[in-house]
């Protein structure tokens, strides 16, 4: 069953892009001796769903509407969220689980598989603990051998589609290394994956080309 945060997410995402709101960053108080950035609020939210410094976990909900393509690949640009410590190592928790997820294809190309790579490195995933994650229509789960990478396959999400990845079951576990001098922070970056072309796209090529077009004529 889809909770009814996840159901409201949906339908305020595809209402800000319909009416066309400017982005504006913003920071998401989230708990747990956390906070999380996201560029552009109106395609990307992240709330908490349960917080326990005895227990050392934050669970967050994540919702995210995929709608630009990358002018040089032709292929839908990737949504990052960073994550920065805001308390003293002992009143933040390690572990940061995602779950309950609501993912968007407003793209204009169907899917074929889905990356979330952790860019920092004082995270990692944790494939054990994430062994019960849900992410139907994907088949495929395969976490890089450094543990900075998911990739999911062996599915697809049509465009106009929805993806409601650990809904079903299960959490997609980061644990996160405290032990700097420095407080921590990373960056969730999330790519959907399309089927390889032969070549690159139309779209890409006139965008390399306006480019050299431009330094030449400067």
């Amino acid at each position: 069953m889809r909770s009814e945060r996840t159901v409201w997410a949906v339908a305020a995402l595809a209402g800000a892009a319909l009416a066309g709101a400017a982005p504006a960053a913003v920071v998401i108080p989230l708990a747990g001796g956390w906070e999380a950035i996201v560029n552009d609020p109106n395609v990307l939210d992240v709330a908490v769903d349960f917080a326990s410094i005895q227990d050392d976990i934050l669970v967050i909900e994540k919702f995210a509407q995929f709608v630009d393509i990358d002018p040089f690949t032709g292929r839908p640009a990737p949504l990052n969220i960073t994550f920065r410590q805001t308390a003293a190592d002992a009143q933040t928790v390690s572990r940061i689980v995602i779950t309950d997820e609501a993912v968007f294809n407003s793209t204009g190309q169907a899917w074929n598989g889905f990356d979330m790579i952790l860019m920092g490195a004082r995270a990692h995933w944790n494939p054990l603990a994430s062994a019960d994650f849900s992410y139907e229509p994907f088949t495929s789960m395969v976490f890089s051998e450094d543990l900075k990478t998911v990739s999911f396959s062996g599915g697809s999400i049509a465009d106009g589609g929805f993806w409601f990845p650990g809904v079903v079951a299960g959490g997609l576990v980061i644990d996160v290394d405290l032990s700097g001098a420095a407080p921590a922070i990373f960056v969730l970056k999330e790519i959907p994956t399309v089927p390889a072309s032969g070549s690159l796209p139309l779209l890409g090529v006139a965008a390399l080309l306006a480019v050299r077009r431009r330094r030449r004529d400067g």
